[in-house]
């Protein structure tokens, strides 16, 4: 039996899985759609640390200055926002971003200004120590955050009033907790943060349940404790919050099918496991999410849609179903969009990227940009092995159009989609299907 055949094996003894089922690229909602799961299944665990902390065979060790030690993706400045952009914090405790700049993800001061096709440093951030998407946490455990999200507004939390309501902003705001944080998660609505007291909170728009169980889901409330069992060692949020413990517990809370557990309600506030043990990390976006647990891939999530005003089963991706690849260390998902041109409606579905064991960064899913980095413009119906990275890869991140990966000596290499200078290599906007090497500040 092959390797991959026998990690999907050992998968399928410790959870229960959906079917799997290849989706296809571009998708006409005239017809019925395919279903997808961890099935091509594959960031932003948002770990901000991660390339610091991992216990991965390939460590990163930063060999010429500038030196990125960790990678995620900015958040959109709406749901209709199809803008793609990535930030990385610098081994100098600094933090740079590139590409799209219309909610002032770059954190340069301007909201709407003009694209980043190179990166440039966020505005007054240093000594940071974890990042999360437009979020960051320094080392006085101040949470700066800029671009879309719910920045509450005032000096103190304690006397801030429920008004945690999507702002944007192009400079960093201190976000006031009740406490020093070691992390923060955020969405474009939703956001939670870790206390250096093991305290959990977690603040914004309520519709999922993630902030309150007892407050109305329409409101958007200011920091609310979660109850929760000590030791939490990091945070994840999407559609879903995820609670990693050290042994590789995950608690979730917030919207089914994102939860990744049986359930019998759409939105369940709980905590509670999720159906696979032994995480080791997670990336989520929207309803999208993927995790690493033994060394296997998993992922779930809502179905694709169907054909226009079909039903489709809304809970056929939500237990973890394992991903087509081997032994892997990371991995990461895109969300899905649906697109409407010229009276014509079709579906972009997510896809995924996972680093190997040995280092190799492997895609699958939509490549329409060159985003899966085999040099092809065809529908990666399995992992294809990313061409032309000059060092082992520790991280990947990737939003629908465009894939950036964080190398063991320091260097982040982007390929696919650069109409937003997302490659962030001072290249003109168009499409390049291999690794190209950030201009890193």
């Amino acid at each position: 039996m092959s390797t991959l055949a026998s990690l999907a094996a050992l998968g399928r003894t410790t959870t229960s899985c959906s079917r799997y089922d290849h989706s296809l690229g571009t998708l006409d909602l005239g017809a019925t759609a395919p279903e997808g799961s961890g099935e091509a299944g594959a960031s932003d665990a948002g770990i901000a640390d991660a390339a610091l902390e991992s216990d991965a065979p390939v460590k990163l060790v930063c060999e010429t200055p500038p030196c990125a030690i960790a990678l995620t993706t900015t958040l959109r400045a709406s749901d209709s926002d199809r803008g793609e952009g990535y930030c990385a914090l610098l081994d100098d405790g600094t933090v740079a971003c590139w590409g799209t700049n219309f909610g002032g993800q770059l954190g340069r001061g301007d909201v709407g200004g003009p694209e980043g096709a190179v990166p440039v440093r966020v505005t007054g951030l240093e000594a940071v120590t974890s990042l999360d998407h437009t979020c960051a946490v320094d080392d006085a455990g101040a949470v700066w955050c800029w671009g879309a999200g719910p920045w509450l507004q005032g000096d103190d939390a304690s006397g801030t009033p429920d008004d945690a309501s999507v702002t944007m902003t192009g400079r960093p705001v201190r976000v006031p907790l009740p406490g020093a944080a070691k992390r923060v998660a955020v969405t474009t609505k939703t956001a939670c943060a870790l206390l250096r007291d093991e305290r959990v909170v977690c603040w914004g728009a309520n519709q999922k349940l993630q902030v309150a169980m007892d407050e109305g889901a329409s409101r958007s409330l200011s920091p609310r404790q979660i109850t929760l069992p000590p030791g939490v060692k990091d945070l994840v949020i999407g559609d879903a919050v995820f609670a990693l413990y050290q042994d590789g517990t995950v608690l979730s809370w917030g919207g089914n099918p994102s939860v990744g557990r049986p359930t019998p309600f759409t939105l369940d506030g709980w905590p509670a496991p999720i159906a696979i043990d032994d995480v080791a990390m997670i990336d989520t976006v929207d309803q999208e999410v993927c995790a690493v647990a033994g060394g296997i891939g998993w992922c779930w999530g809502a179905p694709l849609p169907s054909a226009s005003g079909a039903p489709v089963d809304r809970y056929a991706r939500a237990e973890p179903t394992a991903a087509p690849t081997g032994a892997i260390t990371r991995i990461a998902t895109s969300r899905t969009w649906t697109v409407t041109e010229s009276g014509h409606t079709f579906v972009e579905p997510r896809r995924w990227c996972a680093t190997s064991v040995a280092g190799e960064v492997l895609c699958w899913g939509l490549n329409t940009s060159g985003q899966a980095g085999d040099g092809t413009r065809q529908y990666a119906l399995e992992p294809v092995v990313v061409a032309g990275l000059p060092a082992p890869a520790v991280d990947v991140k990737l939003m629908p159009y465009s894939t950036c990966a964080l190398l063991a000596n320091g260097k982040v290499y982007c390929w696919g989609n650069n109409f937003h200078g997302q490659l962030g290599a001072g290249l003109p906007k168009g499409s390049i299907d291999g690794p190209q090497m950030v201009k890193l500040p």
